[in-house]
């Protein structure tokens, strides 16, 4: 069996876990930091009524990103940070690092949580939104990067920059749209997955990180360097 070389990450609700999210999201927990979770609750749920969602999901996230024009970031930031881990997840991105596995982040949470991730996990690379910040205030505006069912695409572009084939990749997610990446990897874990068409695909569906260390070091899916 081949070994896994490149470990690839969702953030909101795999790798951290904001409980007063309804989603696990640090969307949510910025929105609710921000003093904005209500009028970001009724654009949720507009969005996830609409039939083509991945269509309208610009517009949502600059509607999102408007909300907190000239809003002060650090006393907000000083709120969501440092994030909340789901168990293990540290300890496991430390052992991928000791067997010489590169490890990211393709996610639509938000950059400023992220980068937070980046820098405490060793992560080689993150893909994900950024919310604009200038003079210590959001500007209102981002780049969104990732598009909600796109994450199969930067999967794929992975794999070819890194000279790796499917079978040396594995992908954590938790919800629908880490569908497309699940689907491009030998590997698809959840952790806690929510969606029954996921759970479909997974080889796996852990509780937490604790529990996919115990599994790969079992199955020998990771071989020293």
């Amino acid at each position: 069996m081949m070994s896994i070389k490149l470990v690839m990450f969702d953030m909101d609700g795999t790798i951290v876990q904001y409980k007063e999210s309804k989603m696990l999201s640090s969307w949510g927990a910025l929105g609710i930091a921000a003093g904005v979770n209500e009028e970001w609750d009724q654009l949720m749920n507009h969005y996830l009524s609409l039939p083509e969602l991945d269509q309208q999901y610009n517009e949502w996230f600059e509607k999102n990103c408007r909300c907190l024009t000239d809003m002060l970031v650090q006393p907000i930031l000083e709120q969501i940070l440092p994030p909340p881990y789901t168990p293990g997840f540290l300890e496991f991105c430390n052992y991928l690092g000791q067997q010489g596995v590169k490890k990211g982040m393709i996610s639509g949470g938000i950059n400023l949580v992220a980068e937070h991730v980046q820098k405490e996990a060793s992560l080689d690379f993150i893909l994900v939104p950024e919310i604009y910040v200038s003079q210590g205030k959001f500007t209102g505006t981002g780049k969104i990067n990732v598009p909600l069912m796109g994450k199969g695409i930067f999967v794929k572009e992975k794999l070819a920059e890194y000279g790796l084939t499917r079978e040396q990749v594995a992908f954590f997610g938790d919800a629908f749209n880490d569908v497309p990446a699940w689907k491009e990897v030998d590997f698809p874990f959840g952790i806690n997955a929510r969606t029954e068409e996921g759970r479909l695909l997974l080889k796996e569906n852990f509780q937490d990180f604790h529990e996919a260390l115990k599994y790969v070091r079992e199955k020998r899916l990771i071989c020293p360097p």
